[in-house]
């Protein structure tokens, strides 16, 4: 859809003078799910990492490769890929299928065929159907989530204009922010090579700076990974959403 013009975003953004270090950021501030959502990108990432490695080694155990599912003859050098490639179809079917935290069975199934697949090295990787059932609730959650989709529209407007001026992003968002806790997110490109680093910080409840100028920053980034991340998905998943 079209970005709908601001005047207000126009006003801040002549007001300030401060711009990004690098003229190719992005900065965006979200909701605690858009926070979570990251997170379990995160982790979704370095699992699956995990399932490319394994199944490049499997194939390299002859005591192993007893115990698994046969993909392909003995010697193919394409045999890590293609045990890869079937782990993502089960992948995917979870995704189709929108597998969830209820389904027992099901779950137990995929850890068998996980198993069967790639080894008991593959253990990490058993519970992917419930961070898949996390990834897909946080979709939902977002795509309902008002304050969210406000900050999406500024995080547009300012993409627009051309360039991220964080004071003013920040004055933006903290007025339609309603009240809730905030966190601001910097995407910076790695020089000379086709990655990005993604930067978060907690800002506590931006709506005060408007009344009383406090500064509640802190830094966020030394929480854990998997475990932290699945447990605040689980915990948010359970709160009653606004205007149900």
């Amino acid at each position: 859809s079209p970005v709908e013009p601001s005047l207000l975003t126009d006003q801040l953004r002549t007001n300030d003078n401060e711009v990004t270090d690098r003229v190719d950021d992005h900065l965006i501030i979200g909701t605690q799910y858009l926070y979570l959502f990251f997170r379990l990108h995160q982790v979704l990432v370095r699992r699956l990492n995990i399932a490319k490695d394994i199944s490049s080694r499997v194939c390299k155990n002859t005591e192993l490769r007893r115990h698994i599912d046969r993909l392909t003859y003995e010697g193919d050098p394409n045999e890590g890929r293609i045990r890869y490639e079937a782990f993502l179809s089960l992948v995917y079917s979870l995704v189709e299928t929108g597998t969830g935290l209820n389904e027992e069975p099901e779950g137990a199934k995929f850890e068998d065929r996980v198993r069967y697949l790639l080894g008991n090295d593959s253990y990490e990787l058993a519970t992917m159907d419930k961070l898949i059932s996390h990834i897909l609730k946080h979709l939902q959650h977002m795509a309902n989530d008002e304050t969210l989709q406000n900050m999406i529209e500024i995080y547009r407007r300012h993409k627009l204009a051309g360039s991220f001026k964080p004071s003013a992003f920040r004055e933006e968002a903290a007025l339609m922010s309603e009240g809730e806790n905030m966190y601001a997110f910097q995407i910076c490109n790695v020089p000379k090579i086709d990655q990005k680093i993604l930067h978060f910080e907690y800002l506590g409840c931006i709506a005060e700076d408007i009344e009383d100028d406090e500064d509640t920053e802190r830094d966020d980034n030394k929480r854990g990974l998997d475990d932290v991340a699945m447990e605040e998905a689980e915990q948010v998943s359970k709160r009653p959403r606004r205007g149900a």
